[in-house]
């Protein structure tokens, strides 16, 4: 579940307030979604500023990547670190570090990283942010509490989420004897909407090593090279990955939406679509969409399970026809 910024705020003021503040966070969310500016107002909140004074307040610090190969390398880490361990400028500030795109951390870096963690400096608090979740150890993830970030805006219909959401409509609207044709349709979309994703994203992923690679030059060593390679090929499969994730959450959204429909509720998260959820709403009853939901639910499950995806996709949404 996403939250938007105001309610993880909210959230961490009560934890504040009853001392059970965590020492880690990570905030993930798609580019442009904020995520940058809402770890500076957790930072500011946290030591009773404002986030335009906490860029400059002598408590709370900021890394990204920096190095030729956009990576954030053990030895600016560990120098990002210093301060944590010592004492705060400001009497009862919280210590606060903010890692900008934290999947850049190189290997020994999170390694580093994850000591910090398993004992943290008294009174401080860690903001991971990133929009690759995936490509961050496990072990640095476990220690944090996760805060997936969405915005106000509702989202776009269109491309891949417009044609997935059609389908999925086409899917609600099928008569009984004809909604296990109607779900292989929305599998048959979803698979060939993933594999579009997979060669554009290996295709942006391999020009943008070439270029990387070619202005190294010589300079490029061969365990770089082979490094790179490494994180690019799970660069990719995160991307994949959350473009999977998001069109499975379109599938249960568009069903949602015929829900709040039903009930009067004229916010929904599809507004452009407002007019076939209200013809939808009239076609099914609670029951039946309430098992859609559950399907819906389902294809997330069987998409999560380790096995080919393109039988992950057919089964999930054979069980959301047949809900």
């Amino acid at each position: 579940m996403a939250f938007l910024p105001a309610d993880i705020l909210e959230r961490l003021r009560r934890a504040r307030e009853l001392g059970r503040l965590p020492h880690a966070m990570l905030i993930t969310g798609s580019p442009g979604s904020g995520r940058a500016r809402l770890a500076l107002q957790i930072a500011a909140m946290v030591n009773d500023t404002t986030a335009e004074k906490a860029a400059m307040h002598p408590d709370i610090h900021r890394l990204e990547p920096g190095s030729k190969s956009r990576r954030i390398l053990v030895e600016p880490f560990k120098e990002f670190c210093l301060p944590f361990f010592s004492t705060s400028f400001q009497a009862g500030a919280v210590k606060t570090g903010i890692v900008l795109d934290a999947d850049r951390l190189h290997l020994n870096a999170a390694n580093a990283f994850l000591k910090t963690l398993e004992e943290p400096p008294a009174n401080t608090l860690f903001i991971l942010v990133t929009s690759n979740p995936g490509l961050l150890p496990v072990t640095i993830v476990s220690r944090c509490a996760h805060f997936p970030l969405r915005t106000a805006a509702m989202p776009a219909l269109d491309g891949a989420a417009a044609v997935v959401a059609a389908a999925t409509g086409q899917l609600l609207a099928a008569p009984p004897q004809s909604r296990l044709g109607a779900g292989l349709l929305l599998a048959r979309r979803l698979q060939s909407l993933l594999r579009e994703t997979r060669e554009t994203v290996e295709a942006e992923v391999s020009a943008a090593f070439k270029q990387e690679k070619k202005r190294l030059g010589d300079t490029a060593e061969e365990d770089w090279i082979k490094t790179e390679e490494g994180r690019l090929k799970a660069l990719t499969e995160a991307r994949v990955l959350a473009t999977r994730q998001h069109l499975a959450g379109i599938v249960a959204e568009r069903a949602a939406d015929v829900l709040r429909a039903r009930h009067g509720v004229t916010a929904l998260q599809f507004p452009a679509l407002a007019a076939e959820s209200g013809r939808l709403a009239a076609l099914l009853d609670d029951a039946s969409l309430l098992r859609i939901l559950d399907g819906a639910a389902r294809l997330r499950l069987f998409l999560e399970r380790n096995v080919k995806e393109d039988i992950a996709l057919e089964a999930g949404c054979l069980a959301l026809a047949r809900s």
